[in-house]
């Protein structure tokens, strides 16, 4: 796989007539916990530092805050106590009240939504952070956006990237399983999300990388070579997956937007978390939403491709090859999702066909991004998607 080192802290001229940059400074996945010291030197200019985690890292937290206690750096520790922390507002807040006036940087140990919400307030604030991976749960550690609900409805906030990112593939091959199937979901949906930038390459002239789409495609591909040891977590195989989420990262720092990773198939996860939230229930995990968003997405795609409709789209036969080069089958979804053992029934994920059906219909909207959803909206065929949708599934 592509060492991503190259791609950090430096101009790249690109033939896409942009000029891409990813300001991270250092990744490595042999950190031991005794190198925090060295780490923070090297980034951190100052000794006022907040450590921000969750209570599922507990021991690691500690550890890490009494090596720094223990020397001249004046160390807090934010650990929240939440079952399934949700990245807004209130938790923005607190992070930002327990900071000093005169801090330095932040270390942020964990994964996806403490990533997130660390990422936003050293962005703002102009600070350093320095993250501690702990699960190869989702591809944001190297991205430069965070993914946050605010009022209650999940979004993209552009912020920057992390200053550096470290991690042990021992501990991290340890996280809980269904960390690992929500790392692996995410990988998976890089494939729809291609299909999804493609169509609006051709639909909207939509500025298109060469360069980081074969760069996403050799993450995702590498996930899906390595699925039946991923599964059983192998060592070397949860390397690939941790190194293949944190290239998807890049190359959406390449571009500076989220567009190579998140497409229809993030659409999906996304209004599942929001409904989720509004009826005060714990969000589910977001891979696995975008595991089972995948599949959704690419039997929507099925469905526009038979349908007499797509034939008005100009180019149709073109669109339809270029997308199908990035665009899994059915069944190939359904053999991925099989190896991880993720269900391919919504059911299993809260999804009854009333929500199913409202998804098809809505969830499309809720970011302005093109996807397979707008182009079934244009050619009026979202009704008639959703009630494919509902019978594939024997809803």
């Amino acid at each position: 796989m592509t060492d991503y080192s190259e791609l950090l802290n430096k101009d790249i001229e690109c033939a896409c007539g942009r000029t891409h940059r990813v300001p991270i400074k250092d990744i490595s996945f042999d950190f031991k916990e005794e190198d925090i010291l060295e780490i923070s030197k090297k980034h951190i200019q100052g000794k006022n530092i907040l450590i921000v985690a969750d209570k599922h890292t507990h021991d690691l937290n500690q550890r890490i805050y009494e090596i720094m206690q223990a020397t001249d750096y004046d160390v807090s520790l934010l650990e929240f106590e939440d079952k399934k922390l949700i990245p807004d507002e209130k938790a923005v807040g607190k992070v930002l009240m327990t900071t000093d006036r005169d801090i330095a940087g932040i270390i942020s140990v964990g994964s996806g939504t403490i990533n997130d919400i660390n990422r936003l307030v050293a962005n703002r604030v102009k600070i350093p952070v320095i993250t501690i991976a702990t699960a190869p749960s989702m591809d944001g550690y190297a991205a430069s956006g965070s993914s946050m609900v605010y009022n209650g409805v999940k979004k993209t906030i552009k912020n920057g990237t992390v200053t550096a990112i470290y991690g042990k593939v021992d501990v991290i091959k340890e996280a809980p399983y269904d960390l690992i199937q929500a790392g692996f979901g995410d990988s998976i949906g890089k494939k729809t999300a291609l299909a999804d930038w493609i169509l609006s390459k051709h639909i909207n002239d939509e500025y298109w990388c060469d360069k980081t789409v074969a760069l996403v495609e050799e993450s995702t591909n590498i996930c899906i070579e390595n699925a039946e040891k991923i599964a059983e977590r192998d060592t070397e195989a949860i390397k690939n997956l941790v190194d293949a989420l944190v290239l998807s990262g890049v190359c959406m720092s390449l571009v500076d937007d989220t567009r190579p990773a998140s497409g229809s198939e993030h659409l999906v996860s996304h209004y599942m978390v929001m409904r989720a939230i509004e009826k005060g229930e714990l969000p589910p995990s977001h891979g696995r939403t975008v595991a089972i968003g995948t599949l959704i997405a690419t039997v929507l795609y099925e469905f526009l491709f038979k349908h007499d409709a797509f034939k008005q789209v100009e180019n149709y036969k073109e669109v339809e090859k270029d997308v199908r080069r990035y665009l899994p089958t059915i069944e190939e979804v359904e053999g991925l999702l099989k190896t991880i053992k993720l269900s391919t029934d919504p059911r299993d994920y809260d999804l009854d066909g009333d929500l199913l059906r409202e998804i098809v219909l809505k969830a499309g909207y809720i970011r302005q991004r093109y996807t397979v959803f707008m182009l079934l909206d244009r050619l009026n065929l979202l009704d008639e998607a959703a009630d494919y949708v509902l019978n594939h599934f024997n809803m």
